[in-house]
């Protein structure tokens, strides 16, 4: 028996494809098919997802062994490998739809959809790109992954972050809705709710008028 497979983009119909791929043919050539027909980079990583009837991920197949545990089952997970999984061995009543993701740096993925039995002519070649319109899915590069590298001058981003975060240990802080200056031999240091130190502007008017009425802190102790 022959299948046909519909593979669209989620979320948008400007793009159908229909592939048809024999029963007993592998995952692996349905792959290559697929990377054939949309031009992808056939050295990037690639899985189908098989998906339960509400569009959840199940079972991985990916195109290299990639098992964690021991087993299949609720303590481990055994990836199936597109080379030894037929499209029969996933393909049934319960799972009619698969995701392929193509592109794992961005999280890409098409829909394929189980569109019904292929009938076709005894001379076609397997598998066989049925139809094909709208706008090609497009694959990040690997260069394009590189570029998503951070790649700024240290002093680029510390003084933005620190003054997100109540300024850097040369720059300015924010103590109480207020810049101060760190350089100052007066700086204030803060405990996370109030300003202490040695500074004229923390006391205000108060700390001033001690200054010019008494001569000692006990004057103005007993003026108290």
């Amino acid at each position: 028996m022959n299948y046909r497979f519909e593979i669209t983009k989620p979320n948008t119909t400007d793009f159908r494809c229909e592939i048809a791929i024999g029963a007993e043919q592998t995952f692996q050539q349905f792959h290559d098919k697929i990377v054939e027909t949309l031009g992808f980079d056939a050295s990037q990583m690639a899985s189908f997802f098989t998906l339960d009837r509400y569009g959840n991920r199940v079972k991985e197949i990916s195109l290299m062994e990639m098992s964690m545990g021991d087993g299949d089952d609720e303590e481990g997970t055994k990836t199936l490998v597109m080379d030894s999984t037929t499209i029969r061995d996933a393909i049934n009543a319960a799972c009619i739809e698969l995701d392929y993701v193509y592109d794992f740096f961005s999280n890409k993925y098409l829909r394929v959809e189980y569109a019904g039995e292929y009938v076709g002519d005894s001379a076609d070649v397997l598998p066989l790109c049925l139809f094909c319109d709208g706008e090609l899915p497009r694959q990040t590069s690997v260069e394009e992954a590189e570029d998503w590298a951070y790649d700024k001058e240290e002093d680029d981003y510390d003084d933005s972050f620190m003054e997100e975060f109540g300024g850097s240990d040369t720059g300015s802080r924010r103590r109480g809705g207020k810049r101060r200056n760190t350089d100052d031999d007066d700086y204030l240091y803060d405990d996370g709710e109030e300003d202490y130190g040695y500074s004229d502007d923390a006391y205000g008017d108060e700390y001033d008028d001690f200054n010019d009425h008494f001569e000692s802190l006990d004057d103005y102790i007993d003026k108290i």
